[in-house]
């Protein structure tokens, strides 16, 4: 419906369209498969619309729409818009879906369209619905006559496995869930608002509801079943779960981790075994070169992306202290991550949601320290309270979760993650063990470092408390592979 109403709309109305998908990658699958087959099925549509077989824009009479992806500023600033129609919207990067907006300052339209599965209270479509008049699809029972929308669980009966009305218990057919109109909860609103759920759709069942909920993850069966966005146990991350890992011990600042996230600033992070003790942001990236100077000792990990020239020169003059990450779906081995070898040396990927995840657990369980007061980490905390996770349909047809940010400021949060990622070098990674210490906070108990030749110390071994160095290994020996 909404790429006929904005062929329409370009062709009749005569407006300029922006048509966003989360990325280009879906740009590509959503107009070839879909705007153009649709255009080649409609003798009219074939009349109005001149480049049919195009992907990054048609031009509909004297008018043009955009196909645009959301994850890189060049595309939300290189052409104007008198409507806006973002599609998958909560799967979008919403800090380049508030971009689009400032394309429609010149029109006297400023039309938007918002389509989305939602994901949590204040992301995405969920903003708006509460400042629409809230449509919700009206039924009427063929038994007691009663009007009602249908809703989760009131409206089936699991027993029974079918639809039933919410008053007189009837089963439901198909037809009176078909038949229905929409009402409008308030009036005079800003937006206008449809709420549209699986339980409205006559083709699938009452059966194929219920064993969505009982097979699938809740926040899944919420937003992709029922409609709503869905606000559970570990959907966002607490404030308290950070802040409570605050401590007043005294940081050493020995054999320290910085963690820094690129971009225009550069936000970072600065941590030992003994926690974090320090975050703040510079422009430029001479305040490193300076740090790891002062240093010796020290190691940073960097965004790899977006900027490139002058990570890589750090990588050249501090080789085995500065590697810059790649975040990567690692979808062969599952590893966390991975650090680069030979020509790849200077280099890290890690999987970039369990990573996060592995952060965000670690702060719950109280292992990872913040050394200084609560109200010294108040613009940090800002940036972890702007995540929310969303679950999403693999192409195998799998739920997969993702963080996202509600408005781009989650920079310290990555900054942390590049952090927790050194700590692994330094040998905070698999075989760890989490030690919590007296007085409040975390620390970890030390375990084998890997040095810049991928070689590991020979551990010691106690028995019986007389403490043993291994022995050396002979090259031909497996255990020295």
């Amino acid at each position: 419906m909404a790429i006929n109403k904005s062929l329409w709309a370009v062709r009749n109305i005569g407006m300029d369209a922006i048509y966003t998908m989360p990325t280009g990658g879906d740009i590509v699958d959503f107009v070839g498969g879909k705007v153009n087959r649709i255009i080649a099925q409609n003798a009219v549509m074939q009349e109005w619309v001149q480049d049919r077989d195009t992907i990054e824009q048609k031009k509909v009479g004297n008018h043009v729409i955009y196909y645009r992806g959301t994850f890189t500023e060049r595309a939300a600033i290189s052409v104007a818009s008198d409507l806006n129609i973002h599609d998958e919207e909560d799967r979008s990067n919403q800090d380049i879906i508030a971009m689009y907006a400032s394309r429609q300052q010149h029109s006297r339209f400023r039309w938007e369209w918002h389509f989305s599965n939602p994901s949590v209270e204040g992301n995405g479509v969920s903003r708006y619905w509460p400042r629409s008049d809230q449509k919700h699809w009206f039924i009427r029972c063929g038994g007691c006559k009663e009007k009602q929308y249908l809703s989760w669980p009131d409206s089936l009966d699991r027993e029974r496995r079918v639809f039933q009305c919410k008053k007189c218990k009837k089963a439901l057919t198909d037809e009176e869930r078909r038949v229905g109109e929409w009402s409008q909860k308030w009036r005079d609103r800003e937006f206008s608002g449809y709420w549209i759920s699986l339980l409205m759709a006559p083709w699938i069942s009452a059966g194929q509801v219920i064993d969505l909920y009982e097979t699938k993850p809740i926040d899944f069966f919420y937003n992709f079943v029922l409609g709503l966005p869905y606000v559970g146990e570990g959907n966002t991350v607490s404030l308290e779960n950070i802040f409570k890992n605050c401590t007043d011990n005294v940081n050493d600042q020995d054999r320290a981790v910085i963690g820094s996230d690129s971009g225009i600033v550069k936000h970072y992070v600065i941590g030992n075994r003994q926690g974090i003790f320090f975050y703040g942001k510079e422009n430029g990236w001479d305040w490193i070169r300076r740090l790891l100077k002062e240093h010796q000792n020290w190691m940073a990990v960097i965004d790899a992306m977006p900027d490139i020239t002058e990570p890589r020169k750090l990588v050249e003059e501090f080789p085995g202290r500065v590697f810059l990450c790649h975040y990567v779906r690692d979808r062969k081995t599952m590893q966390l991550m991975r650090w680069g070898r030979d020509q790849e040396e200077g280099f890290v990927t890690a999987d970039r949601n369990r990573l996060m995840q592995v952060v965000i657990d670690e702060f719950a369980a109280g292992a990872i320290a913040i050394n200084g007061r609560r109200d010294e980490w108040i613009e940090y905390g800002r940036h972890w309270k702007t995540l929310y996770r969303i679950t999403e349909i693999d192409a195998l047809g799998m739920p997969v979760f993702e963080w996202k940010t509600s408005d781009g400021n989650d920079h310290l949060c990555h900054a942390t993650a590049y952090w927790r990622i050194g700590m692994d070098r330094f040998g905070w990674g698999a075989g760890a063990v989490l030690s919590p210490p007296d007085g409040g906070g975390s620390g970890i108990r030390q375990s084998p470092a890997v040095s810049p030749d991928f070689t590991v110390p020979a551990p010691k071994t106690n028995l019986n408390g007389r403490t043993f160095d291994a022995p050396p290994r002979d090259d031909g020996d497996w255990r020295a592979v």
